[in-house]
C-alpha cells in the first residue's frame, strides 16, 4: 500500500481537476463562462496549496486551457 504525502495528494487533486476542465472544454458544450468559473476555482485551490508555485501553474494549466479553447471551441463560443 502506497502512502502519499499531503503535497502529493494536493498535486494529484489539482491534476484531476485540470483534467476535468480539459474534458469540459473538448468534449462538452459546457458554456465557457462556466468553464471560466471552474478555472478560477482550480487556480484558487492551486494558490492555496502551492502559493510559491502559482506561476508554474499558470504556465502549465492556464496556457493548456487557453490552447484547448482556441483549438476546440468555435469563434462564437469563445466570445463570452
Amino acid at each position: 500500500m502506497a502512502i502519499f504525502s499531503e503535497t502529493e495528494r494536493h498535486a494529484d487533486e489539482i491534476r484531476r481537476m485540470a483534467d476535468r476542465i480539459a474534458i469540459l472544454i473538448v468534449s462538452t458544450d459546457y458554456p465557457l463562462v462556466d468553464i471560466a468559473i471552474e478555472r478560477s476555482k482550480l487556480r484558487d485551490e492551486a494558490e492555496q496549496f502551492f502559493p510559491d508555485r502559482i506561476e508554474v501553474y499558470d504556465r502549465i494549466y492556464e496556457s493548456r486551457f487557453d490552447r484547448l479553447i482556441e483549438q476546440w471551441r468555435s469563434e462564437d463560443d469563445s466570445a463570452w
